[in-house]
């Protein structure tokens, strides 16, 4: 696979940089930035001719009993075992460049490794933003009754972000119970929020024990919800806004990456250690909240087409267009390897909590 710097620095015949060498490089780009994509297991069960878009995989449900006492001769009722299933259908995704002769011509080098990079980053976006809905099994609500014009309360909690409002202006969320306050009076308003819907089913959440801070207490208290569960959480994603009221926590003791001396291999973003789980920062993850996985038991990144590029000259344009197709999705096999800590968004943020 060709580097981005051997994109940039080849020979100047554009037909001589193949669709091939760009898709492996968009896929490098991403794979060394993706944050929630990592957290699966890669799957490439459906990869090759003939196969189907979608795979099964067992969820494990509870239904074993150990019977204590038993007396001599005596037999031992059978337990019941059950699996239900996940389907994950994969879901196709593309990407077009575009290069006129006249800019490859004239700066052949940038032109190439910024779009190619970039288109890196975005597809890495779009990939991670796909992890983290399956994750979190994300869904929408809109808001549009407010009692006195100030006031709203979402249906659905826990609310994980707020994605659009207007026209007013939002003074605070509280991000467990719903109650969204506004300021001023306003005669009409729109609020548009996510919340996790795989948490309000599991219950493993907590609220921060004060409104906008996020805390090591808090951490604690979410990962014991999922040891309760016999979950063992290995990794929590933070955005990096929360950094700032996690980490003046004194109670924080940071074990950081650079101490692991080489010992283990880090994960995109990965800060270090905090109470045996390593912390990874991401701008893609939602302000005021901590997520909790447990990665050995969360689920599958199911892969059926790595992303595949495509050159078509279009002499009409004096351009050279590239297009690329993969087909690629998520699925989440058990509900209690993820937990939260939510309401921490501190006053710094869009919607403080409240």
């Amino acid at each position: 696979m060709k580097t981005l710097e051997e994109l940039a620095l080849g020979t100047a015949d554009v037909a001589a940089i193949t669709a091939k060498a760009i898709a492996d490089s968009i896929e490098e780009v991403a794979r060394k930035t993706n944050v929630f994509a990592q957290l699966f297991k890669p799957n490439r069960d459906l990869m090759g001719p003939n196969k189907p878009r979608e795979i099964v995989f067992p969820k494990k449900s509870t239904g074993i009993s150990v019977t204590w006492g038993v007396s001599p001769g005596s037999s031992v009722s059978p337990s019941s075992f059950a699996y239900s299933a996940v389907t994950i259908a994969v879901q196709k995704v593309g990407i077009q460049l575009q290069f006129t002769n006249e800019a490859l011509e004239m700066a052949l080098r940038d032109v190439i490794q910024d779009h190619i990079y970039e288109a890196g980053l975005e597809y890495a976006e779009a990939v991670d933003d796909q992890a983290q809905t399956i994750l979190l099994d994300l869904k929408r609500e809109t808001i549009t009754s407010f009692t006195g014009g100030t006031v709203g309360t979402a249906s659905n909690t826990p609310i994980i972000r707020v994605v659009s409002d207007g026209p007013g202006t939002i003074k605070s969320v509280d991000y467990e119970t719903g109650t969204i306050v506004m300021t001023g009076s306003l005669a009409a308003h729109t609020v548009v929020v996510e919340y996790s819907n795989r948490l309000k089913t599991t219950g493993l959440w907590v609220a921060a024990s004060n409104a906008g801070t996020l805390s090591a207490k808090d951490i604690l208290r979410a990962r014991s919800k999922m040891v309760g569960q016999y979950r063992d959480p290995d990794v929590v994603i933070i955005n990096p806004v929360d950094l700032t009221t996690l980490f003046f926590d004194s109670n924080v003791k940071l074990v950081d990456a650079s101490q692991y001396g080489g010992r283990e291999p880090l994960l995109n973003g990965e800060l270090g250690k905090l109470f045996g789980m390593k912390v990874i920062m991401s701008t893609g993850a939602p302000e005021g909240v901590a997520i909790l996985v447990d990665t050995k038991r969360l689920g599958y990144d199911v892969i059926k087409r790595e992303l595949k590029g495509y050159r078509e000259d279009k002499p009409d344009l004096d351009s050279v267009f590239y297009y690329f197709w993969a087909e690629r999705n998520f699925g989440v096999v058990d509900d209690y390897a993820v937990a939260a800590v939510v309401n921490a968004a501190s006053s710094d943020s869009s919607y403080p909590a409240a």
